[in-house]
């Protein structure tokens, strides 16, 4: 063959080809420059080619600032309809990434988003909600990931993401299904289906799923309280001697996971002995995993008392997390207006019963509860009293929203199903012998001055 001279090579190379390669050797002194190049250059690019220079530029440390993301976007809002899917996949993820990077979450929890980029992520959600039909599925689960992230679009898009995925439902590969169902969780709300639609995928093919896809989907599954003991059976006889006892789970990975089963009742006795087993090795560090570890102890000494006394903790260790339990574990707080309700029925039943009255009461066990009778005068949180009556009240805080077609036809508003931890730390007070009372915020305001 001819050789080519360097020469020749340098001018067959195109200017987008150039500013691409020069992203590979951003300085804080070239910066500047280069972020007016690449502004520059992106009305004069190719949707592929835009894609790929905000990859890379995403890449390059010196330039992930929030004055070239805001020009980014504002230069790429229009031309949204111009890019395929994947282009604007990989785009969503790139400018998610780059404002979770820059950005604080405000007092929602939500990812604090500039106007261009707001802007950019409103034009993407109606050019997406077009296309969800025809979108890779992998690209689908992605996108509905970074729509969760950044807080747009809300319960109107992934009711739309339900209803698309749920005729495509067994041509997603499990990790594509556990993306998508993490992004569901993520916005606070579910589909029965699609999370059933899981659980069936886990359980035929639990082998060839990762186990970091296995502790996801777990996760996922136990927000919602969505069980399959089929699944929990293929897991245990599957994950402790890969995952576990191989090292593939760190050793909080592994509470987490047997958390889960405890969370959605269910249980493996041979993971749960050697989830105990591989603690001897590798101690907690984690606050939220010895929280996880006390709710784990109570769950087996209380259900799974026989089996569990062959390995469990002593006692010196069942105190020691109690009290870390009940000095770090945070049950979710309630929105000001939750609050004042609290406040309101707390009253009323402060007004019929010879007992003390507290709100975020925190029992002799650790776990909280919204509203407590408490016989004993004490009203601090370090009671050991136990309640007379206990009354959870079910809000925004407690419940999780269901994009069920048949479910939300049936009622006026749309419906809603208690979060798993929750249910599970309420079964597990009955189960230590506490009266408790559940009923929702919409009852109390329904009820007139009879209260």
């Amino acid at each position: 063959g001819v050789a080519v001279p360097g020469a020749v090579m340098a001018e067959m190379v195109t200017p987008w080809q150039a500013l691409c390669n020069s992203l590979h050797n951003v300085t804080p002194a070239n910066a500047a420059d280069l972020e007016k190049e690449i502004v520059a250059s992106l009305p004069k690019l190719e949707p592929r080619q835009a894609t790929e220079l905000v990859v890379k530029s995403h890449a390059a440390d010196p330039l992930r600032n929030a004055s070239l993301l805001d020009e980014l976007t504002r230069a790429l809002v229009v031309p949204i309809p111009r890019f395929r899917s994947s282009d604007l996949t990989r785009l969503a993820e790139a400018f998610c990434s780059w404002t979770l990077s820059i950005s604080s979450a405000g007092d929602d929890n939500r990812v604090r988003l500039s106007e261009a980029v707001k802007n950019y992520f409103n034009g993407l959600y109606a050019e997406v909600s077009l296309r969800l039909m025809d979108m890779a599925l992998g690209d689908l689960a992605r996108v509905a990931q970074v729509f969760a992230t950044v807080g747009v679009g809300g319960t109107k898009l992934f009711a739309s993401i339900a209803r698309a995925s749920g005729a495509r439902m067994d041509r997603f590969t499990p990790g594509e299904l556990v993306t998508l169902v993490t992004a569901f969780e993520k916005e606070g709300c579910f589909q029965t289906a699609l999370y059933e639609g899981l659980a069936r995928c886990l359980k035929a093919n639990v082998r060839d799923v990762t186990p970091k896809d296995i502790l996801r989907a777990m996760v996922s599954l136990a927000s919602c309280g969505i069980r399959d003991e089929g699944l929990a059976l293929a897991i245990g006889d599957h994950l402790p001697k890969t995952a576990i006892a191989g090292g593939a789970f760190t050793m909080e990975e592994s509470v987490t996971l047997a958390w889960t089963f405890c969370v959605l009742d269910l249980h493996h006795d041979e993971l749960f002995r050697a989830v105990f087993a591989k603690m001897e090795d590798s101690p907690l560090q984690e606050s939220q995993t010895l929280c996880q570890l006390y709710e784990i102890h109570l769950t087996l000494s209380k259900f799974h008392g026989t089996s569990y006394k062959d390995y469990e903790l002593d006692d010196e260790t069942v105190q020691s997390l109690r009290t870390h339990y009940r000095k770090n574990y945070v049950k979710v707080k309630p929105a000001r207006s939750s609050e004042r309700l609290h406040a309101d029925i707390a009253d009323a039943l402060q007004q019929v019963v010879d007992a003390s009255v507290a709100t975020a009461y925190s029992t002799s066990l650790g776990p909280m509860v919204d509203i407590a009778a408490v016989a004993s005068k004490s009203r601090r949180s370090s009671s050991s009293s136990m309640p007379v009556v206990a009354i959870d009240i079910d809000g925004p805080h407690s419940l999780i929203r269901s994009m069920d077609p048949l479910e939300n036809s049936a009622v006026a508003g749309p419906a809603t199903r208690v979060r798993g931890e929750v249910g599970f730390r309420r079964r597990l007070l009955q189960k230590c012998g506490m009266t408790m009372v559940v009923f929702s915020e919409d009852k109390w305001r329904g009820l007139d001055g009879s209260r």
